[in-house]
């Protein structure tokens, strides 16, 4: 006998159900990233010196906390299914600290500091139990190279409808200071969406474990893991001052009109282009394309159009889409690594890195912040907190253009010729997915998914 066919994904819904849950869990995290700096500042009266301690404290300890975990969790989380039940088990611890912390505008105001610290650490904590793993289902699927950055870019679209959710719910809230009433029925319906979507694609059938099709197997890495990670650091580090100080800038510079809606529908529509350019282009030429669109914006957040409503729809449209084409890069780039083992390890040292650099952008930002009078400041293109921001988009540009270089000079042979441009997809490229072989070899490779029991 014949062992029993599992689903593909497109036949099961699961990549779908997926994205829904990703969508779900990256608006947890949006909200906490954009509108906590605000939310503790504006809504809780914490001054923004404290407010930086908190976030960077608490962004820290998570990035450590993914660490450990990618490597806890590296010999075990080897299939798909247990990633996704994984991934369901975190989810309820999550959202009650996201909760808790919401709710700091209701404790007393000499306790909130202690409160809002207590509350952000424990959901700090506990993110990683969801984020990980959930991130890891990615790379166990059997995709070969092109298809999984297709993935990330669906990935990266789901997580741009999220910040385009939060910014057009959430932060209004904020801003106009609508009150708790309605921030806590937001903080709760999103909680739910978070919880049930994660537990829903646990549920989802098993995935058919296919060997990946050598004609589309990752090809070598150009670059070090840990040239990519100090990219990720510096890009992540100043996209961070950005969207950190936008709020700040929305409510006192652009009479409430923000630069990341804008930014959060450029970045999510032009992931399939990215996705697209990256098959057919070399990668350099699309980290180039990034680096002008990321100087344009800054160059016109610098200039008197910069709170225009013209001004304001080109400045974050050209730093969603510029910011999004590197971060589907370097996504791309640590999950073809990832594919060929220790997935959750790969994932935990990434997202560490991402959100210590987080941490430390935060933090700086914070004593930027608290060294002007920001609410008269952001109006003014050469205060600190305004070129802060240009200087960010400056800093991300510049990332996108040496590793264009790098990629380059990393190509060319030691006689000083440079290799053949590698077009991917033009010959034969055999489909992403194949079906399995039927035969006894098949039932003998190892303990299925399913061989694990379900979650009660």
């Amino acid at each position: 006998m014949y062992p029993p066919r599992r689903s593909r994904p497109w036949r099961t819904g699961t990549i779908p159900v997926y994205l829904v849950a990703h969508h779900a869990k990256s608006q947890l995290w949006h909200a906490s990233t954009l509108l906590f700096g605000f939310f503790l500042t504006e809504a809780c009266g914490i001054d923004a010196r404290s407010m930086g301690w908190i976030m960077a404290a608490s962004l820290l300890l998570n990035g450590v906390i993914d660490w450990c975990v990618g490597r806890w969790l590296r010999d075990s989380v080897t299939q798909e299914m247990i990633a996704r039940r994984l991934q369901a088990r975190g989810t309820a611890l999550t959202c009650g600290f996201f909760l808790l912390f919401c709710a700091t505008p209701l404790v007393p105001t000499d306790a909130r500091s202690a409160w809002a610290l207590a509350t952000l650490l424990g959901f700090r904590a506990t993110y990683p139990l969801l984020d990980v793993p959930q991130n890891a289902f990615a790379a166990l699927l059997p995709l070969g190279r092109h298809a999984r950055c297709t993935l990330l870019a669906g990935r990266n679209i789901a997580s741009g409808l999220a910040a385009v959710a939060v910014s057009l719910v959430a932060a209004p809230m904020l801003i106009g200071h609508t009150g708790i009433v309605g921030w806590m029925i937001w903080a709760g319906g999103l909680s739910a969406f978070v919880c049930g979507t994660a537990w829903w694609l646990a549920r989802m059938p098993a995935i058919e474990n296919m060997p990946r099709p050598e004609a589309d197997a990752p090809t070598p890495p150009g670059l070090p893991f840990s040239t990519i990670l100090c990219a990720l650091a510096v890009m992540i580090a100043a996209s961070a001052m950005f969207r950190v100080i936008e709020p700040y800038y929305a409510a006192f510079a652009a009479d409430g009109a923000g630069l990341l809606l804008w930014a959060s529908v450029g970045g999510t529509l032009s992931q399939p282009a990215w996705a697209w350019c990256r098959r057919r282009w070399a990668e350099s030429g699309v980290l180039i394309g990034a680096a002008i669109l990321l100087l344009g914006a800054a160059a016109t957040l610098s200039s008197a159009q910069r709170c225009s409503p013209i001004g304001i729809v080109l400045i974050g449209s050209a730093f969603g889409v510029g910011s999004g084409g590197l971060w589907l890069m370097l996504w791309a780039d640590m999950m073809d690594r990832a594919a060929r083992g220790n997935a959750t390890r790969y994932v935990g040292t990434f997202t560490c890195v991402s959100k210590a650099a987080q941490a430390a952008a935060i933090l700086l930002t914070g004593h930027v912040l608290a060294a002007t009078p920001y609410r008269f400041a952001m109006r003014d293109p050469l205060s600190w907190p305004s070129l802060s921001m240009v200087g960010a988009l400056v800093a991300i540009a510049g990332v996108c253009l040496a590793l264009a270089l790098a990629i380059t000079v990393s190509r060319i042979p030691s006689d000083g010729t440079p290799a053949r441009p590698h077009r991917a997809g033009r010959k034969g490229r055999a489909p992403d997915l194949q079906p399995p072989a039927r035969s006894m070899a098949h039932g003998v490779r190892g303990a299925s998914a399913s061989d694990f029991p379900a979650i009660r």
